[in-house]
């Protein structure tokens, strides 16, 4: 009876340590950096590539990347324990570290639309600092966004949602083209094949979800995606059950494109963690991501 007892305890303080860092681990936000780079586009393959530590390189390095974009998604701001006031020293570390070229949302401000104001709040906080820094702050809408009238302006980010602008490289006269596609929702999901720019320079899409990519025609496929909306898997299951049994419809999750730096048939991919958690308040092993994405043209 005394092991059966200690065992029961052992577990019963195994759950409890578990329970509690899923609840702890929304309040660490990670700061990490991309390295994203031109590749031959192929076809048919998937390979994962490395995330890299801060400390950037300096600006007016040699080694110093054309552009450097500070991409945070899916704050989902009912349960986002990190604070704008957080994102935003993230952000202004970065710029004072290597200069910044542009912030981008990848979408996600709210789970339920009644909640918006607090998303848009939260937002306008980043918007502000972005000005305060003479950074322009650029959105896109996730599938969670689409019932929502009017975000980017309620929000102080320039749409990226059909629109495109053009990034010019801080060490050369090569030029890029940062656009992104509209998140129709997951009821009547509606997937964009054409990008609202032109093809005389290399393409950054911003797509809230990455499987986005796989519904592009040929010649709409970017040299660069930044995406959101898997959380990173937000609780690490064994056999990653939510993906299997919970969220079925995502395709990139079967083929492991769940969280981090690939290379998709030649498109450099990044997958964030996102911010806040979706519909529970929890996450384990998959931290909050803020990640500055240097680009090589």
């Amino acid at each position: 009876m005394d092991v059966f007892l200690t065992v029961l305890l052992i577990l019963a303080a195994l759950i409890l340590l578990y329970v509690l860092w899923c609840l702890a681990e929304p309040f660490f936000l990670v700061n990490d950096k991309v390295v994203l780079k031109k590749h031959e586009i192929n076809k048919g393959t998937i390979s994962k590539e490395t995330i890299s530590k801060l400390p950037l390189v300096p600006q007016g390095s040699s080694d110093a990347p054309d552009l450097r974009l500070f991409f945070f998604s899916d704050i989902h701001t009912e349960w986002c324990p990190v604070t704008a006031a957080r994102m935003n020293k993230a952000i202004k570390k970065a710029h004072e570290s290597g200069g910044v070229d542009a912030v981008v949302f990848g979408g996600d401000i709210i789970t339920y639309p009644e909640n918006s104001e607090k998303g848009y709040k939260y937002l306008n906080e980043v918007s502000a600092c972005c000005r305060e820094l003479g950074i322009p702050f650029y959105g896109i809408s996730g599938n969670h966004d689409c019932n929502l009238k009017n975000a980017p302006e309620r929000s102080g980010f320039i749409s990226l949602d059909t629109n495109s602008v053009i990034l010019s490289s801080r060490k050369s006269d090569a030029k890029a083209y940062l656009t992104g596609v509209p998140d129709s929702g997951k009821i009547h999901r509606v997937w964009q094949e054409k990008l609202s720019c032109g093809n005389e320079y290399p393409v950054i899409l911003a797509a809230h979800d990455p499987d986005a990519f796989l519904h592009l025609s040929p010649d709409s496929r970017p040299a660069y995606m930044l995406s959101g909306h898997f959380h990173g898997g937000q609780m690490k299951l064994p056999f990653r059950f939510e993906f299997n049994v919970l969220r079925t419809t995502d395709k990139f999750p079967k083929m492991g494109v769940i969280q981090g730096h690939f290379n998709i048939n030649g498109t450099d991919v990044f997958v964030s963690r996102g911010v806040g958690c979706g519909i529970l308040p929890f996450r384990i092993f998959s931290a909050p991501e803020a990640t500055v994405v240097e680009i090589c043209l």
